[in-house]
């Protein structure tokens, strides 16, 4: 099974799966694990990275919450939706700015 670039966990035929199947949708996403501290994220696609300007160092280990996109405006509204969301391992679509 070939290396994926910007992949940081053991190789899982499971994520490989999700990644081949969101990336074929032209998606912006990141996986996190959910096992490591502060739910690191281990996957981030080409498209996630040039949304928002990132590098894939500088997103890898990051935790999933992606505190790093929001700024002084960002509604704490927002941030709770996303975190509630990630709680409960549902898709929430919110705007941070």
């Amino acid at each position: 099974m070939p290396v994926r670039r910007g992949h940081v966990a053991p190789q899982n035929t499971y994520l490989d799966t999700i990644i081949r199947k969101f990336e074929g949708q032209s998606r912006k996403f990141l996986i996190a694990n959910a096992q490591m501290e502060n739910c690191a994220i281990i996957y981030c696609n080409d498209g996630f990275c040039e949304l928002f300007g990132y590098s894939r160092v500088e997103v890898m280990q990051r935790p999933c919450t992606c505190d790093f996109l929001t700024g002084p405006n960002t509604p704490r509204s927002a941030m709770s939706r996303l975190a509630q969301a990630l709680l409960g391992a549902e898709e929430c679509k919110t705007y941070l700015v």
